[in-house]
């Protein structure tokens, strides 16, 4: 296990994705190997938000807002609350976690990160979020294992 340099840690903020950063961080610690957290937004969150489907900010329906501001405002949130509460469950790690933000399709930009990156194993969580926040782990995780150039620890 000695080559394993680079662990991509994929999130959605579920209790899944938590328990996968906790061994993400055992990992890191144990191989001295960095970690990268990555959030995948779809643009499924920027239908839901632009047709007035979620809240009012600041007075006005999101729909209303041109569609940079929403995926700003979805980019804001995911580093305040899925990504912190990740990179808070690796605990202390050095060098500090990176951080990546994509927009598309999950198994496909966590397969095409990981490959462009130079990640040495993936470490990903078994089940994720349902319903409208999105299922995103669970068949992704099958997904990635399948479609991934390197070696994928799925955690229950």
């Amino acid at each position: 296990m000695s080559n394993i340099n680079h662990i991509l840690l994929p999130t959605d903020g579920s209790e899944g994705s938590m328990h996968a950063a906790e061994v993400a961080g055992e990992l890191s610690r144990a191989l001295q190997a960095k970690v990268t957290v990555l959030y995948v937004l779809s643009d499924e969150f920027l239908l839901e938000h632009s047709w007035g489907a979620a809240e009012f900010i600041g007075g006005r329906p999101e729909g209303l807002r041109p569609v940079e501001e929403i995926r700003d405002s979805l980019e804001k949130s995911a580093r305040e609350k899925e990504i912190l509460a990740t990179t808070q469950a690796l605990g202390e790690i050095n060098p500090e976690p990176e951080i990546a933000l994509e927009w598309g399709h999950a198994a496909e930009q966590i397969t095409k990160f990981a490959e462009g990156s130079q990640v040495s194993l993936i470490v990903i969580g078994s089940h994720g979020r349902s319903g409208l926040k999105r299922a995103f782990l669970g068949s992704v995780s099958q997904a990635v294992a399948n479609q991934a150039h390197c070696p994928v620890t799925i955690v229950k």
